[in-house]
């Protein structure tokens, strides 16, 4: 695709998506539609006073914003402040001098904050001092210390927060704020460069609408949807192929369809060459924790493989213990374009522990299970399908994987939960559960005893779930496209007949898989992952690894090939250069 047809295919579906945020506005992020679609504007000041509390009068006009206010606050005044009335104007003024801001607890928090607050420095630097006390050249100053930091670590190391379909949109949007708007000509251009990165982490493992594969920070019981997040809507704006869902529309990633900024035509060209497989590769970073530390972090891996009718994804987690896991974690799953809650089977051990909330948050681990089940009830919910398992472990080969359980007798959730949806025909054949999914076919064989149950809660989740209930359990899963069998009996056959070893698995936590694929799978629970007699060396990864990428870890340096296309991102890292510090939550 050239560029000039992908800006004419951007400004098509831009409007598009403006159009339904701006018939029902409401939060300050829908300000962007109504100025741009130059509808509705008058509504724009009493949004913005409602969200801060300004028509109340005196001191309790401006009391607190938090960081998704302050970031939407700033980049609305700097993308649209020849349209602002003088009124929001000095309202927002208002509230980044004389406010009191909220830093917040995770990744995307912080960079939101610092993006809000260098904008706020830049546009009124003759302030004596801002909401902090601080003169603005030092805001400024500290804000794009951490910013040019944080761009630094991820270009080297890979992203903490890493593709998270729920949260991805708040580290996109920020980078955007910056590429258009910031002064120092270094940092726009290197926000321009992460914010073409982040499309690319979604672009490497898009599926028809869908971000496949492991995920940090899922978020809000979704990991059984098809569209999730503001990832769905992003993919659906910037790759936009028949597949995506033009109603999944989220209004706070309005900044994005109307920034000067856009990605090349390579991502969405890249996002949807799925005619031949591809397996890819991801080098996450280390997830750094300061309480209950049990050892040295390790970076997180990704493996992904994509054809033409499924993903199949999966995670392997370096975590340095029990407490280290993102509270949203769905380390591994397999998708497919269904209707929602039809087209994703995913499994998970509900690991629950105070402790892995207060790794993270301040609160202490006696009090913190009640404060954060307060407004999060989900994540202490022992039927949920997503949550970081220390005692998960897994291998994958393209379309094949092993999944391994060795989870302790006093565990408080001492089981697994297995998500199958309700619309695919299952057949049991020799331990192995076998579903016919239309155009691929797809073989599970727990490992251990289980039971099918029934799980629906409103419109979150409903589908079967299996119970897998010995303590060391575990799951060899492999899909195949169906016209690359002769038929589905003829798969349930040659599926049973796979060699299974399981005689090591209960003393020494091995189990060999002999995949359809022609792979030879070995598993150590604890131990080494072997392919074809090969241990799979993960060290060696690079930051991407797939067809037409060149991303050697640590070099700041990713290369993109797609067709004739190539696209080249150079971080001008310094690789003796210290790594910024990193605080990671969630």
């Amino acid at each position: 695709m050239t560029e000039a047809a992908y800006t004419e295919a951007l400004k098509t579906r831009g409007q598009a998506f403006l159009r339904q945020v701006a018939d029902h506005p409401g939060s300050i992020y829908a300000c962007h539609a109504l100025y741009a679609l130059d509808e509705q504007t008058d509504q724009v000041e009493g949004i913005i006073k409602r969200v801060f509390g300004g028509e109340k009068a005196g001191a309790f006009g401006r009391v607190a914003a938090g960081t998704f206010d302050v970031f939407a606050a700033m980049h609305l005044a700097c993308r649209w402040q020849d349209r602002l009335t003088e009124g929001t104007r000095d309202h927002i003024r208002q509230i980044m001098t004389r406010g009191m801001h909220h830093r917040g607890n995770t990744e995307n928090h912080w960079l939101m904050y610092y993006v809000g607050h260098l904008l706020a420095a830049e546009m009124w630097p003759d302030e004596r001092v801002l909401w902090n006390g601080l003169s603005p050249a030092v805001v400024r100053d500290e804000a794009t210390r951490w910013l040019s930091g944080m761009i630094d670590r991820t270009a080297r190391t890979g992203h903490h927060e890493y593709d998270s379909s729920q949260y991805h949109g708040w580290h996109v949007t920020p980078m955007i704020a910056l590429a258009d708007h910031a002064q120092d000509k270094t940092l726009r251009a290197q926000a321009a460069q992460m914010a073409t990165l982040l499309i690319a982490d979604m672009a490497l493992e898009y599926f028809e609408g869908a971000w496949a594969g492991g995920h940090c920070r899922e978020g809000y019981r979704e990991n059984t949807w098809h569209y999730v997040g503001t990832s769905a809507s992003l993919m659906a704006y910037y790759f936009g192929d028949s597949h995506a869902d033009p109603m999944h529309i989220q209004a706070g990633m309005c900044p994005a369809v109307t920034a000067h900024y856009q990605p090349p035509a390579l991502l969405a060209d890249l996002a949807r060459a799925r005619s031949v497989p591809r397996v890819v590769k991801k080098t996450k970073a280390p997830r750094t924790i300061y309480r209950h530390v049990e050892g040295e972090t390790q970076p997180v891996r990704k493996y992904t493989y994509l054809s033409r009718s499924f993903a199949l994804g999966s995670t392997q987690v370096g975590l340095p213990g029990p407490c280290a896991g993102p509270i949203d974690l769905v380390s591994w799953d397999l998708t497919w374009h269904a209707p929602k809650h039809e087209g994703k089977v995913v499994a998970n051990h509900p690991y629950l522990s105070p402790k892995r909330f207060s790794a993270f948050l301040s609160e202490v681990p006696q009090s913190i299970g009640r404060s954060v089940a307060a407004p999060k009830p989900y994540l202490q919910n022992p039927d949920r399908l997503f949550g970081a398992s220390p005692y998960e472990q897994m291998m994958q080969c393209k379309n094949a994987m092993i999944v391994l359980y060795r989870i302790p007798e006093d565990d408080a959730a001492p089981y697994v939960n297995l998500y199958l949806p309700r619309t695919v025909s299952w057949v049991e054949r020799n331990q192995w559960v076998v579903g016919h999914v239309g155009k691929f076919y797809v073989g599970l064989r727990p490992i251990g005893s289980y039971r099918w149950e029934s799980i629906s809660e409103d419109d979150h989740v409903n589908g079967w779930l299996l119970r897998l209930k010995d303590l060391h359990s575990g799951l060899v899963v492999e899909a195949v496209e169906a016209d690359e069998t002769e038929s589905f009996a003829a798969f349930c056959d040659t599926l049973v007949q796979r060699e299974l070893d399981l005689s090591r698995w209960s003393d020494q936590g091995v189990v060999t898989y002999s995949a359809i694929n022609g792979h030879h799978l070995e598993m150590a629970y604890g131990g080494d992952h072997i392919v074809d007699g090969q241990a799979i060396d993960y060290e060696a990864w690079p930051l991407y690894g797939g067809p037409g990428i060149d991303a050697p870890l640590g070099t700041g340096v990713i290369r993109f090939e797609q067709g004739d296309q190539t696209l080249t991102l150079d971080f001008d890292v310094d690789p003796k250069k210290d790594l910024i510090p990193m605080r990671v939550i969630g």
